[in-house]
């Protein structure tokens, strides 16, 4: 809470903070866990098919090096990503900040979003979570994937759009100075 608490401007009021949804996590864990499975199972090759001890000690740290690689890579990598990726919605802007080596973060302030909605699939209506897209005028549309209770989201958001005081109408407009022919200061 304390990365959140520290892109908040003074008197901004926090309304949603949320990770990625968890099935993120799903697989990380079950390389972890296959992963093990697997190493054992070649641990248990290397006990029945390996005669001497130094060859059977340097095949022992072979599989569990290749295990740690894979573990890290692929276990602890997206754990530590889903982690550190944020979706955090205020009463004055939209921020989503994703962990990683490339940020890409989306800060986008409540006042410029033209239109809010949400896409889930059945499956991510069955899991909780869906895809967030806001509309910004004539740029692109803005899409967070994997936003757990989207629906909940993309209502809150929509409360806040409508607490927004409304735009004041442009005021008159001036007319542009005339041009005259003739020499500077002559009439």
């Amino acid at each position: 809470m304390g990365f959140v608490r520290s892109v908040l401007a003074p008197g901004e009021t926090l309304i949603v903070h949320s990770h990625p949804h968890w099935r993120a996590l799903v697989r990380p864990g079950l390389v972890t866990v296959i992963g093990a499975g697997l190493a054992g199972i070649a641990g248990g090759f290397i006990e029945t098919q390996v005669v001497h001890a130094g060859d059977r000690a340097a095949t022992w740290a072979m599989v569990a090096g290749v295990y740690l690689l894979v573990v890290l890579r692929f276990g602890l990598w997206p754990a530590l990503r889903w982690a550190r990726t944020d979706l955090v919605v205020t009463d004055e802007r939209v921020l989503y900040r994703p962990a990683g080596s490339t940020r890409r973060c989306v800060d986008v302030p409540l006042r410029r979003i033209s239109a809010v909605r949400f896409r889930h699939t059945l499956t991510d209506r069955a899991l909780g979570t869906g895809c967030l897209i806001l509309e910004c005028g004539h740029l692109p549309p803005v899409e967070i994937d994997h936003v757990p209770g989207v629906a909940g989201v993309h209502a809150a958001v929509y409360d806040e759009l409508l607490r927004l005081p409304p735009v004041p109408p442009p005021g008159p407009s001036v007319a542009p100075p005339r041009f005259r022919w003739g020499l500077p200061g002559r009439r």
